[in-house]
């Protein structure tokens, strides 16, 4: 049985930390949690990321509600009813300071599997000329024309998700006030300094040579870049079973899962920085 985050000393979350950020991602079980609870422990390794949409309970808006579950036809929280494509939390903005998410299991779906794959270690095993051919690309992310269609390939949760409040989740450049259209392909984490892969697929449209040249042949360039990164060497599966908590590092993974069969599966995510683990942490800045 796993020691109770909520007894972790401070060098036992920054050890948690460097597990995460050194792993891409960390798994503690037996936790036993409140949404409270779990806020708080987030606290002990950073600045916890809050929000009000129709997903963050009021007694708890650190916390975002990740369930199929439809109460009285409204949803209550974020849900993507088919197999999901592979992606990171709300990292498809340029800027964040949120880099870790946490995902606590209250209610399980036991056929569900979550996917996570090392951005950092795929990087690290390409040869040095390779490196340098990744190293030299800019790319262009867009979340903004419906490249991601999480929800609304389900007809009864789709008109459950408008209900709860559709019209207030706002997303994007124009309101994170974003002006930059560009970022590395290849970048250095803030806490570790390990160069790492930033694809973003389900928002990756383009992308250039650092002296403004325009990838020839985009479509193959991101197929196989899709292949160079999602090999099953790079890969960690989990189950979730109640009690479970995990942890990814949203720069250097992305995560997937199958399909979920009990809707009433319910997790609950975090979103927060390392500032308080990490004595030398600085914030992410793309230019």
């Amino acid at each position: 049985m796993h020691k109770n985050i909520l007894e972790y000393t401070k060098d036992e979350f920054t050890e948690l930390v460097n597990e995460i950020v050194n792993n891409g991602s960390a798994v503690l079980h037996d936790q036993n949690l409140t949404r409270q609870q779990l806020a708080q422990a987030c606290t002990n390794m950073g600045k916890v990321e809050e929000l009000d949409y129709f997903m963050n309970p009021k007694d708890s808006p650190q916390i975002s509600i990740v369930s199929g579950a439809v109460v009285d036809g409204k949803a209550i929280g974020m849900f993507g009813p088919t197999e999901l494509e592979w992606h990171a939390n709300g990292t498809g903005r340029y800027n964040f300071d949120e880099i870790c998410v946490g995902l606590y299991c209250e209610t399980e779906c036991v056929d569900t599997v979550l996917s996570i794959v090392d951005q950092c270690k795929a990087f690290e095993d390409l040869s040095e000329e390779e490196k340098d051919y990744y190293r030299n690309i800019d790319i262009h992310l867009n979340n903004e024309k419906g490249s991601s269609q999480l929800w609304k390939d389900d007809d009864v949760y789709s008109k459950a998700y408008q209900t709860a409040g559709e019209e207030d989740f706002k997303t994007g450049q124009s309101f994170y006030k974003e002006e930059i259209d560009r970022r590395p392909l290849v970048a250095k984490h803030p806490v570790s300094g390990r160069e790492y892969f930033y694809p973003m697929f389900i928002y990756l449209r383009n992308a250039w040579y650092k002296d403004g040249t325009e990838v020839e042949n985009f479509a193959e360039f991101k197929d196989k870049l899709y292949d160079v990164i999602t090999q099953s060497r790079y890969m960690f599966h989990h189950v979730f079973r109640k009690g479970d908590l995990l942890f990814m590092d949203q720069l250097t993974t992305s995560h997937r899962r199958s399909a979920i069969k009990n809707r009433d599966r319910q997790l609950w995510r975090t979103a927060f920085d390392y500032s308080e683990a990490v004595i030398d942490y600085k914030p992410v800045i793309f230019k």
